[in-house]
């Protein structure tokens, strides 16, 4: 357990922190609508809060005045909806000192679960985070709800392409730094899908850089009209050749948008997948944790064990079916890829043809610089695809790897 030095104990109350150590993880069940219902001796012991002054009362007893609303309004919208959300939470306990925790709260049988465990990867720059946005709400007289859009801003602005992005990374970086300061070798699960969450996101990349090249080039089709009518019966073959370009780029529209949306559904199926194996390792280390626990007080072990294994299998299912989706999504995108490989090829006809009637009408009125354009364009294609290939390869040969190893011994 940490240990309170003379120099924090000089601080006022509210300035300190309750010392727990990182091996302790605590969990608390509340009913549908957040009344406590139990809990384990960390948690009773951290809050300060006798057995008898957290038993049917609201969970936000222990709640920090310096959280933004904002962040408990997203955990509830989330959970009501019955999904998971992972969030960092600071809490205060009955003396008036604070704690900071990473919270996974999940649905449970009549009720939620909210398992917690001591952060330290990236606290320092939530508690930044968290401060603005507490001031800005404040500054601006904003509902809670109203701060959601910020925050997200905020978490962009970060690299993370939603909330659900985030809590998966954010959970996995935690589950990381306590590895290692309890002295265990890191998770090679977690390893695996940090790779994964890289590969993906340089897919993504690679599908942005894509459309941004497909915008450059729209305009193409259009101008090799007007050249067409300008050279008159001599343009008539680069007239065929614009309507064949209009046809392959309406498609390439049609395309590129599925190509880019199944690039991002990949990444959520990732970072679902990461949040999901997260959980349930944690599920599965609290239950071994209450179970050697002697300070329970009043409450009904086996009653609470019983709740806990339950949880613990289901997010362990949950786990594997993550896995298994993630393997679907990188199939639908293979087929994307395809087809976008697919239509490469026709515009790579279409822009031979192309610079072979540009060379007959010795380059008049600026073809050859559209169908350089093409060129560019087709080139942009043709290398980004092949690295979106390897690394969509590579991340169906992770996924089934992690499938056939039980998914880190959480196969159910």
């Amino acid at each position: 357990m940490d240990i309170a030095t003379p120099e924090r104990q000089k601080r006022p109350l509210v300035d300190q922190d309750v010392p727990f150590s990182f091996a302790e993880l605590f969990f608390s069940r509340t009913n549908p609508k957040g009344v406590i219902r139990s809990g384990n001796g960390v948690f009773q012991r951290i809050s300060m809060y006798p057995w008898n002054e957290l038993i049917g009362k609201p969970h936000n007893i222990i709640r920090h005045p310096d959280m933004p609303r904002t962040v408990f309004w997203l955990l509830w919208d989330t959970i009501k909806k019955g999904e998971p959300i992972g969030a960092y939470v600071k809490n205060r306990a009955k003396d008036g000192r604070y704690y900071w925790v990473f919270a996974i709260v999940t649905p449970i049988e009549d009720g939620y679960l909210s398992v917690r465990l001591k952060p330290s990867a990236l606290l320092s720059v939530i508690e930044a985070e968290y401060r603005a946005l507490a001031a800005t709400m404040a500054q601006d007289r904003l509902e809670p709800r109203d701060g959601v859009p910020i925050l997200l801003q905020r978490l962009a602005a970060l690299g993370f392409t939603d909330y659900a992005a985030f809590m998966a990374t954010a959970l996995s970086k935690e589950m990381t730094a306590r590895d290692r300061q309890l002295g265990r070798p890191g998770d090679r699960t977690l390893a695996l899908f940090d790779s994964l969450v890289e590969q993906a996101t340089s897919l993504l990349v690679r599908a942005d850089a894509i459309f941004a090249a497909y915008t450059k080039i729209r305009l193409v089709p259009l101008n090799l009209t007007v050249r067409a009518k300008h050279l008159g019966a001599g343009g008539a073959t680069i007239g065929v050749i614009s309507n064949d370009y209009n046809a392959i780029s309406a498609e390439i529209k049609a395309s590129m948008d599925r190509f880019v949306a199944s690039a991002r559904q990949l990444l959520r199926a990732i970072s679902e997948g990461q949040f999901l194996i997260c959980v349930a390792k944690v599920q599965q280390e609290v239950a071994e944790y209450f179970r050697a626990e002697d300070n329970v007080g009043e409450l009904d072990r086996d009653r609470e064990m019983a709740l806990l294994l339950q949880q613990q299998s289901a997010y362990q299912a949950k786990a594997v079916a993550g896995l298994r989706a993630i393997m679907a999504q990188a199939a639908s995108f293979q087929q994307d890829c395809a087809e976008m490989k697919r239509l490469a090829t026709g515009l790579e006809v279409t822009r031979i043809m192309g610079k072979m009637e540009s060379s007959r009408l010795l380059a008049k009125d600026g073809l050859n610089e559209l169908i350089d354009e093409l060129g560019a364009f087709q080139s942009a294609i043709a290398d980004g695809l092949k690295d979106i290939d390897a690394a969509n390869r590579s991340i169906q040969q992770n996924a089934r790897r992690m499938i056939s190893a039980g998914s880190g011994d959480l196969q159910p």
